[in-house]
């Protein structure tokens, strides 16, 4: 059966590296798809796909944009439009991998385009810009950022080098296939720095269980990434015990950029759902992430180069409404683990951030939100300690199996 390699660039500035990569693929067996996303001129080599098709994808005409000279509307047709077609070649099953490449318009294109793909599929780019932080190009998807080092301006053999070393590496990732086969169910678990000891405790556990644990740090896009495998159905429960990306999130904090599915999707699919505080009781900072003016003066644990700064009463409270409304939506099995001895190795009796009676405040406020089916349960103990994580891992196990008639999965 042929497999295909669909070649994503701006033809009337990168024709020559495309009809290079496209070379290189035939010589591999994987026959390529060449789609034009230039909006400037003519295209140096013939696409297979028309940049005005890409466009017209997603209801724009491109010759009416070209005329007003409109380059951000010209931009955006080529996004909306190549992530349209990708997701349709994608469905039909006439694509295999997606290879692109640009400087720093192209790459914003290439990767938009890219993340409409599920993970697993094999997706890179050849970027100019693979040195500088990457994090908007690829956000939460599995795609491979392949530095070009020189500029994609002149075709020489140092560039050629580099495409042909891409292609190489796509091509073989053609070869390995996009499914991601899995003979154990996955479980789902957020950790980070000062709460990661429970997720470790709690490999084994699901392990002796028949599960395969899949651990997300929980920096704004590790908690996003989880919610997107949620939701591509590869995952059969969820231990959330980190949801501290909600403080960062609200204060600019190192672990900021979560969305607005975080805490929401497993319910929304249904999926067996462990809540935990960790790491709730702080927002964490750095020279490069700066702590606002409105926290100065509070309580601090230093962990690096970054801080923990205590969240006090009107924070928790907040917290406790947003946590509490998202659960309330869920329509599976849901269940909510209270540490009382402390929720992250800041928040420890003879540690700077411990305090147990500030972290009741979230505590009572979630109690009165939270609808009546939803347990909440206390444990005297601190969210690092191994009893607790068995506790969490014999709730998920049992909402998973249906043991307990209460949270059967149906």
């Amino acid at each position: 059966m042929k497999r295909h390699l669909l070649i994503i660039a701006t033809m009337d500035t990168k024709g020559k590296e495309a009809e290079f990569v496209r070379m290189c693929s035939l010589e591999q067996g994987i026959q390529p798809i060449v789609m034009d996303i230039g909006t400037l001129g003519e295209p140096h080599i013939s696409p297979d796909i028309t940049s005005y098709e890409v466009a017209r994808a997603a209801g724009y005409d491109l010759a009416e944009i070209k005329s007003r000279k409109d380059r951000s509307e010209a931009v955006r047709a080529m996004e909306e439009g190549g992530a349209r077609m990708v997701e349709g070649l994608f469905a039909e099953k006439r694509i295999d991998g997606v290879i692109g490449m640009g400087g720093g318009t192209g790459t914003g294109i290439v990767s938009f385009i890219m993340r409409h793909l599920p993970f697993g599929f094999p997706k890179l780019i050849v970027s100019t810009v693979a040195s500088r932080d990457i994090r908007e190009y690829i956000r939460t998807k599995d795609i491979v950022i392949f530095h070009s080092v020189a500029d994609l301006l002149g075709f020489n053999a140092f560039i050629r080098k580099i495409l042909r070393q891409a292609t190489l590496a796509i091509c073989g990732m053609i070869d390995e296939g996009h499914g991601i086969r899995n003979s154990r169910p996955m479980v789902a678990v957020t950790a980070y720095g000062v709460s990661s000891v429970c997720a470790m405790n709690a490999e084994p556990l699901l392990e002796k269980r028949g599960y395969e644990m899949i651990g997300f740090h929980a920096n704004g896009i590790g908690g996003m990434a989880m919610e997107e495998l949620i939701a591509q159905g590869l995952i059969a429960g969820v231990l959330d015990f980190t949801p501290h990306e909600i403080a960062d999130d609200m204060f600019g904090g190192y672990c900021r950029g979560i969305g607005p599915e975080r805490f929401e999707t497993a319910g929304k699919m249904g999926i067996p759902y462990v809540f935990a505080p960790g790491g709730l009781d702080n927002a964490v900072f750095s020279p490069f992430y700066p702590m606002p003016d409105s926290l100065k003066g509070r309580r601090t644990y230093t962990h690096d180069i970054r801080f923990c700064v205590r969240m006090e009463r009107d924070e928790l409270l907040m917290f406790a409404r947003i946590i509490g409304e998202k659960l309330n939506r869920s329509r599976g099995p849901t269940y909510v683990l209270i540490p009382k001895k402390g929720w992250s190795e800041a928040d420890r009796e003879g540690m700077p951030l411990y305090d147990p009676d500030m972290n009741r405040v979230f505590v009572d406020e979630l109690k009165g939100i939270l609808r009546p089916d939803i347990p909440i349960e206390e444990m005297d103990c601190h969210i690092s300690d191994e009893v607790f994580a068995l506790r969490a891992v014999d709730v998920l196990d049992g909402m998973i199996k249906g043991v307990n008639g209460v949270f059967r999965v149906n």
